[in-house]
């Protein structure tokens, strides 16, 4: 996919300053920046690492600059990977996860967490776009705040703010995430 250099991805860079400021008030003081648009996150707090990233698409006509946030090692088992999808039309009931067509063990991974009680309540109360578990098994969050959004008519960028909330029930989501994968 092209790589943009307009006012998006220069606004996208912004928005992963601001998340990176925002879980520096959660405890994670440890930035390495990767690229641009993408960032590791330690605290010497105890906290698990986290990897922020800025995941870039659409076209000329529209797209957006997507923040993913995924623990920086793999908590959960390897498979194929994951989907998932949020149950529930107004509220959110828990989470359907998805696994790869002939992968048995990304089938048991993903009825494990389908019936995990404390992680869907986790993600009920995160603002996700997307959400997936990585083959080498980290689960990644597309996150609707901290995103920036284009349209080319009317010519418009706009970032959408990751709140302090969103903040504290990614984390709380991510750990949920890890705890299941113990299990």
């Amino acid at each position: 996919m092209a790589r943009f250099e307009g006012p998006a991805r220069g606004r996208a860079v912004g928005a992963l300053d601001d998340a990176i400021e925002s879980l520096r008030r959660a405890g994670y003081s440890e930035v390495e920046r990767k690229s641009p648009l993408e960032a590791r996150l330690r605290s010497p707090a105890g906290r698990q690492p986290v990897r922020l990233r800025m995941a870039q698409s659409g076209r000329i006509f529209g797209g957006n600059y997507a923040l993913e946030i995924s623990t920086d090692q793999a908590v959960l088992p390897q498979t194929l990977g994951l989907s998932a999808r949020g149950k529930g039309v107004v509220k959110m009931r828990g989470v359907r996860f998805k696994a790869q067509r002939g992968d048995p063990a990304g089938t048991r991974l993903a009825e494990r967490l389908g019936s995990d009680r404390r992680l869907g309540d986790q993600l009920g109360e995160v603002h996700f776009e997307r959400l997936r578990v990585d083959p080498d098994g980290r689960p990644v969050i597309r996150h609707m705040g901290g995103s920036v959004v284009w349209i080319l008519f009317p010519p418009l960028v706009r970032k959408i703010p990751f709140v302090p909330e969103q903040v504290d029930a990614t984390l709380a989501a991510l750990d949920a995430f890890a705890d299941a994968g113990e299990g």
